[in-house]
């Protein structure tokens, strides 16, 4: 089964995003490499990773003024921002959700004469992430 790529949305204090065009989630549980000379040539990792982290883009158009100010204002005040959750899809009544509070590593907005105002961001994951499955 198929997705819709719009029901991949991204919610900020319990506000949707609006405007964006495209959005990701990525999640990393980075190894803990402990080879030493006994481990014979082989690789040895730990088994737990040393940090686990999640990251979302965003990129769209928007005119909302409040929201450019915000995220701008987050960012280069280096604040991290509470309840960022992605709401994934699902064909069941309560879709699943990632959330944590997140670091706004990086906002972009461009424009040209004739067209609209664009924006991208990457929101890094500080602390706990939360993952709460699908359900009917």
């Amino acid at each position: 089964m198929a997705f819709n790529g719009r029901e991949l949305t991204v919610d900020w204090d319990a506000t949707t995003l609006v405007g964006i065009r495209s959005r990701g989630l990525s999640g990393s549980a980075e190894a803990v490499d402990v080879t030493t000379d006994d481990s014979l040539g082989f690789r040895t990792l730990l088994a737990e990773p040393g940090v686990i982290s999640a990251e979302i883009s965003v990129a769209g158009i928007t005119n909302d003024e409040t929201l450019i100010a915000a995220m701008y204002t987050a960012t280069v005040a280096g604040r991290t921002l509470e309840n960022a959750i992605v709401n994934l899809p699902s064909t069941l009544a309560t879709p699943g959700t990632v959330a944590f509070s997140a670091f706004i590593s990086a906002f972009e907005i461009t424009g040209e004469h004739d067209g609209s105002v664009e924006f991208t961001a990457t929101l890094m994951s500080s602390g706990a992430i939360t993952y709460t499955a699908s359900t009917a």
